[in-house]
């Protein structure tokens, strides 16, 4: 009787409390569930089950709120590994261009260095003083030497 006299204002509750049908139907059917295995005299009905169901709303909020705040420190977690392997691998990376470009001429690493830092060939015969007639062919052959010893060493092409 008390279930057919409650169950819409209890369920009602529950629903403006978590907006999400099929937890409020779950969660008043808790409320029932706690209502009849209750071995003390409840003198106001209405008052109680409004009181459980608010708190077990509140409590399933809660263990939400937990349940998503430990997933992204789990996120966090895992794209912190990610990001150390890749630091790693971009390291190891970085050392195997420093050998490359230290194994070739001066002239071929700097102008290398220069162009791919968006330097123009003015730029690069103003901070070398290497005629500019001479700087695409030192370009072109520091490229093609460095990409012989990168692929030599297992790498990518990079250029």
């Amino acid at each position: 009787m008390n279930y057919e006299k409650y169950y819409s204002v209890v369920y009602k509750q529950v629903y403006y409390l978590l907006g999400s049908n099929e937890l409020s139907e779950d969660i008043t059917q808790e409320v029932f569930i706690k209502y009849y295995n209750t071995k003390e005299d409840i003198e106001f009905v209405g008052a109680w089950l409004s009181k459980v169901a608010t708190n077990l709303a509140l409590n399933h909020i809660r263990g939400e709120k937990r349940r998503l705040k430990r997933e992204e420190n789990m996120l966090e977690d895992v794209n912190n590994i990610f990001s150390i392997e890749d630091e790693i691998f971009r390291n190891e990376q970085i050392k195997s261009v420093r050998n490359i470009l230290s194994s070739l001429s001066n002239e071929q690493s700097t102008c290398l260095i220069l162009k791919f830092s968006g330097y123009s060939y003015e730029e690069i015969h103003n901070a070398t003083d290497i005629p500019k007639n001479n700087i695409s062919q030192i370009i072109a052959r520091g490229k093609k030497k460095f990409l012989e010893l990168y692929k030599g060493e297992g790498g990518l092409n990079v250029l």
